[in-house]
């Protein structure tokens, strides 16, 4: 009998990359967000349009900021370095870095000082720096650079950052969001988010009444909740809120689901 198990943390898709510094042509901080050079096996090529490489910034120090869509509970950083086929002569590689994490992008908390491990300048390259993130829960990231590996030159790069967050939101929703024909005496089921003590179950013919939080049915330690009678033809909305009242976060909220029963 086949099965799979969990992985320990996922990668973030959606994020958004914006820096300080003025960027090259083509070769804004996008690109280290953006899978540009990466190839099936996270092999980076030597491709200076794959990369982000610009001038350090006038008047402070030069920053690369990241954001995701939401607050995540961070893991790993994965950190591809500038590559291409001239870097362990010229260095525009970042060397010297403080990671910074925050909610608001305002209040900023120091993570540590980290050395990024230069790239190896051929297109084999796969990262070769992992940062632990320690499961803190954030929407921003922001390295503060404080050296290149080269010496003479004025430019900073990176090729690729990856960011992996340890899942504490329901996901995988049964029935599935957008299904039909949903009997009337159908089970919820989930996959709980990590370390979730209980689960708040919020179902609505109202879609805002469960973005808002008011249509609260029940709070369960199993990952699943039995329906009671539902009306035929109705498209129903639901959430599932986990609960950790130990985390530092104590409600991870869910996405907004749906599903129609049959007539």
């Amino acid at each position: 009998m086949g099965f799979t198990t969990e992985l320990l943390a996922y990668p973030i898709e959606a994020v958004v990359a914006t820096s300080n510094a003025v960027s090259e042509a083509g070769a804004g901080p996008e690109n280290t967000v953006n899978g540009s050079g990466l190839n099936a096996a996270y092999e980076h090529s030597t491709s200076g349009a794959d990369m982000w490489l610009a001038a350090e910034s006038d008047g402070g120090l030069t920053w690369i900021q990241y954001e995701f869509d939401g607050v995540y509970a961070l893991h790993e950083m994965w950190v591809w370095n500038y590559n291409s086929q001239f870097e362990l002569m010229l260095g525009f590689g970042l060397k010297d870095v403080t990671v910074e994490y925050s909610q608001n992008a305002t209040d900023w908390t120091v993570l540590g000082d980290v050395q990024l491990a230069q790239a190896t300048a051929k297109s084999t390259y796969t990262h070769n720096t992992t940062v632990d993130l320690s499961g803190v829960a954030t929407r921003y990231v922001r390295l503060i650079v404080h050296g290149r590996w080269g010496a003479l030159s004025s430019l900073y790069g990176l090729s690729e950052v990856r960011f992996l967050h340890i899942p504490t939101r329901a996901w995988k929703p049964q029935p599935a969001d957008g299904a039909t024909e949903v009997d009337l005496d159908a089970t919820l089921g989930w996959h709980a988010g990590r370390d979730a003590a209980s689960h708040e179950v919020y179902l609505s013919t109202d879609r805002q009444a469960v973005v808002d939080g008011t249509a609260l049915v029940d709070t369960v330690t199993e990952s699943s909740y039995q329906l009671g009678s539902l009306e035929g033809g109705q498209t129903y909305y639901w959430k599932i809120n986990e609960i950790n009242e130990a985390g530092d976060i104590r409600t991870w909220e869910g996405d907004v689901w749906q599903f129609t029963t049959v007539e």
